[in-house]
Parts: C-alpha cells; sequence; structure tokens
C-alpha cells in the first residue's frame, strides 16, 4: 500500500545541509541580537544624552530614531533566525520556510537601501547648503 507522494513544499536536507541551515539559524540570531542591543543603547542613549550630558535636542532626537530603525531590522532577522531554524527542523514544510528566509531578508535589504537613500539625500542637502553658504 503506497503512502502517496511526498508533500509538494518537502526539501530533504543532507546532514551536512542541516548542519549549514542550523549555522545560518545562530548566525542570523547573533546577528538580531546585537543589532537589538544596539538599538536598544541608542534608544535609552538619545534621552540621556539630551537631558544629563548636554547634547543637543535634534542630536538626541536622531539617536533614538537610529535606535528604533536598527531595532526594526534586529527584528526583521530575528525572523530570519528562526525561519532558518524551522527549515532545518522540519523538512516537510521547508518550502514555505524558505520562502519566508527570502522575504525576510529582501524586506531587510529594503529597509537598508531606504536607510541609505535617505541618508545620501541628507548628506548631498547638508553638502548644498554648506557650498551656497
Amino acid at each position: 500500500m503506497s503512502s502517496g507522494a511526498a508533500p509538494k513544499e518537502m526539501l530533504p536536507f543532507t546532514p551536512d545541509q542541516k548542519q549549514v541551515v542550523g549555522n545560518l539559524a545562530f548566525a542570523t540570531q547573533m546577528v538580531a541580537g546585537l543589532l537589538l542591543l544596539l538599538g536598544a543603547a541608542h534608544i535609552v542613549g538619545g534621552p540621556v544624552a539630551w537631558l544629563w550630558l548636554g547634547a543637543g535636542f535634534f542630536g538626541a532626537l536622531l539617536t533614538l530614531v537610529q535606535g528604533v530603525l536598527t531595532a526594526i531590522l534586529g527584528l526583521v532577522m530575528l525572523a530570519v533566525s528562526s525561519d532558518f531554524k524551522l527549515l532545518g527542523q522540519f523538512p516537510q514544510y521547508g518550502g514555505n520556510h524558505l520562502r519566508n528566509v527570502a522575504k525576510n531578508l529582501t524586506a531587510f535589504y529594503q529597509f537598508q537601501l531606504a536607510l541609505a537613500v535617505v541618508i545620501g539625500l541628507v548628506v548631498l542637502f547638508r553638502l548644498l547648503a554648506w557650498w551656497f553658504a
């Protein structure tokens, strides 16, 4: 008696491939932890610098915003890490987790690209303001 066809989403991994996926899960989890830690430090450091260290309001606000954006990047990387972990643990749903990894990494890099464009525009405007002042 046949048990039927294998699930369409199944990705069979060799033991070496499972180890690589596990290493990717661990590495992305470390990156996510570091991004979240750095984000929390900036979120706390912005108001502390303004209130007790005499930093300007605009600089403290930018530090706070930088912390929030870094923490968002950390959360996206944490989602990537959990999908890598599940990809190795449950091969019957491997296709779904692989798609989730790709979507989350795409979102991570699109967010970084958007931040790079904003930073580039700020630098350009400051350079133009300095040039024409």
